[in-house]
């Protein structure tokens, strides 16, 4: 081979190697995020309604809980029924001949009994709000309106210096 063929062939290989220490850089990259989405999807913590209840006093976070165990097994079936809906809904996407119309309302159905659970829940936590008191129901407040925590583990969203919010502290009459 002349020096030239060499020259060509020693680049040619130098980029297939790149290319393939790259692809598998970036494999591994797209693999760890995807295994950590999953991680999070399989292990989704309490929903946001049960982490708010750390922002009340341990009375009121058992009051808090009792309410929206009340409605638990209502929610339950209506979201068992939403998801054989959506599920029956998908089931559609194969059949035919092929009805998108059919397909589309299936899923609006079952969007709506989804709606009508939350919907459910969502009251009920308006309700006991009513019966606390202005700074308890600030809290609250905040803690219902706080996004979810990504480190769930952890429960709290990934600073290791924070605590679980507790009941609002008094204001220092001397400020």
């Amino acid at each position: 081979m002349s020096q030239r063929h060499l020259t060509i062939a020693l680049f040619v290989s130098l980029a297939v190697n790149l290319f393939a220490i790259g692809a598998v850089v970036g494999g591994l990259v797209i693999g760890t995020r995807m295994a950590q989405g999953r991680e999070s999807a399989m292990r989704p913590g309490p929903p946001a309604f049960f982490q708010a209840a750390a922002a009340l006093s341990p009375e009121r976070q058992e009051a808090y809980r009792q309410t929206i165990r009340g409605e638990a097994g209502q929610v339950r079936r209506k979201l068992m029924q939403a998801g054989q809906t959506r599920r029956e809904a998908w089931s559609g996407l194969g059949e035919e001949p092929f009805d998108p119309a059919a397909v589309r309302r299936d899923l609006a159905r079952a969007q709506a009994i989804e709606a009508e659970a939350r919907s459910a829940v969502e009251g009920r936590v308006v309700d006991f709000a009513g019966e606390l008191s202005l700074q308890e129901r600030q809290a609250f407040a905040e803690a219902l309106a706080r996004p979810p925590s990504r480190d769930r583990r952890r429960g709290h969203d990934g600073r290791g210096d924070e605590r679980r919010p507790g009941p609002p502290e008094e204001a220092d009459p001397a400020l």
